[in-house]
């Protein structure tokens, strides 16, 4: 693939991280996700086109608002350019480029919705799941020799356990969002590479918290965005599944 390609990959995840933001930040509110022009959160002023670009727009209005100069969120270029790099790793570590490396991009972009959306709410919503299980559904049909039954009994195997830490600790310790984004791993990627994927988020998201804990910003109940880990480390596994079956080979 040429340099162009690359940076039509490139912009293409600038502008579906910026479509994100649409989400993220209109989530749970009266406004449309389509229609409605973006406003800014503070005055309530209408963005114009020109401050709508990614990335450039935040750093030329210098991270304030054109009309009443108080910040805008950093979130907004954070999610545009992790989508946008997130998007090419995905593309530069695919020699070749198919209809599957299209259905793992789509999956990935819900993933990174799921990381911003648990971040900010601790909220992983049913239909970005939806959308996530159907592609990951068609991505299998068309990948050969894929065994259903395998796929739907490592993605059972996965989720018991936290489902039973669910049960047990009346969903304090795991949110149920959590456990359907489990099962969805364990079907996407599993045995051992979902079991691997998964490991991986919570020993992360273990240092997070202990890092958190000794620098006093959190306690022992401050609820930590697991989803976030678990999305984040699945996105990993999926861009460099390649070199990780190497790795889950002494796990089979």
């Amino acid at each position: 693939m040429g340099i162009y390609f690359y940076i039509f990959i490139f912009l293409i995840g600038l502008s579906a991280g910026s479509f994100f933001n649409v989400i993220i930040f209109r989530f749970n509110t009266r406004k449309g996700i389509v229609k409605g022009r973006s406003e800014c959160l503070n005055c309530g002023s209408i963005i114009r086109w020109f401050d709508l670009i990614p990335i450039l727009s935040y750093f030329i209005l210098r991270g304030r608002c054109r009309e009443c100069r108080k910040k805008i969120s950093l979130l907004y270029p954070v999610v545009e350019i992790s989508t946008a790099i997130t998007l090419l790793l995905l593309f530069l570590n695919t020699p070749n480029v198919s209809h599957l490396t299209a259905l793992s991009a789509f999956i990935i972009l819900l993933l990174i919705l799921v990381i911003f959306l648990d971040v900010r709410y601790f909220i992983i919503p049913d239909r970005i799941l939806a959308l996530s299980a159907i592609a990951a559904v068609g991505l299998k049909l068309l990948t050969d020799a894929t065994d259903f039954s395998y796929l739907l009994i490592s993605a059972l195997g996965l989720t018991s356990f936290f489902a039973i830490l669910y049960i047990i600790s009346k969903g304090r310790w795991i949110g149920f969002g959590d456990i359907k984004l489990i099962f969805l791993i364990g079907f996407l990627l599993g045995y051992p590479m979902g079991y691997l994927s998964i490991v991986a988020a919570v020993w992360i998201a273990t240092m997070f918290s202990i890092a958190l804990l000794v620098t006093k910003r959190a306690t022992i109940k401050t609820e930590i965005p697991f989803g976030a880990f678990l999305s984040a480390t699945t996105i990993i596994f999926i861009i460099y599944d390649h070199e990780l079956q190497e790795i889950a080979k002494y796990f089979q």
